[in-house]
């Protein structure tokens, strides 16, 4: 984990309870009446490979193939009505990271832990990652546009229509399209 990578020990501390903090459930009252907060079993989650199309993120297709996995999911909180409010991701991954046109690629490691917060409809609303971990961002996005393999404590948030911003980035952000692209 990244933390124990940070060279200031108080950092190290800061950073481990940012995460913590940024983990934990808000109080969930249905009715009145508290429910019960007890995670939901760990299950088994596959990272799909997938393609975008050039312009989503790099300037060329990006392809991410799947090495190797083990990523478990598993609900933390859920509205009144079901609906997952909080999920919890973690367990190795590796990927490679394909430009599409060139056959170019890099292999990383993105077997970071998230926690994924939904809006009542189904939409994000932020996502906390302690790295490595990929996320990508588009253009209008409030970030510059590229595919991240972010390593450390970051914070993306979705407002109503989908705009994603990074709301918190401490440690590093590598836009894997400029590392494909190679030296300009």
């Amino acid at each position: 984990m990244l933390l124990s990578k940070v060279a200031s020990p108080g950092l190290r501390i800061v950073l481990a309870l940012a995460a913590v903090a940024a983990t934990v459930p808000a109080p969930a009252v249905a009715a009145g009446t508290e429910r019960s907060r007890q995670p939901e079993p760990w299950r088994p989650w596959t990272q799909e490979e997938w393609t975008a199309p050039a312009g989503r993120y790099c300037a060329f297709p990006l392809r991410v193939q799947v090495v190797s996995q083990d990523v478990r999911v598993r609900v933390v909180d859920r509205y009144p009505d079901g609906a997952v409010r909080r999920e919890e991701f973690a367990g190795p991954l590796v990927v490679d990271f394909v430009d599409v046109t060139t056959g170019r690629m890099t292999r990383r490691d993105a077997g970071g832990s998230g926690a994924a917060d939904y809006r009542p409809d189904g939409g994000w609303l932020r996502y906390t990652i302690v790295g490595p971990a990929g996320f990508g961002f588009r253009a209008g996005d409030r970030y510059p546009q590229g595919y991240y393999l972010l390593d450390g404590l970051h914070v993306i948030t979705f407002d109503a229509a989908g705009t994603r911003r990074m709301a918190v980035a401490v440690g590093k952000q590598d836009n894997v399209c400029q590392t494909l692209a190679g030296p300009a």
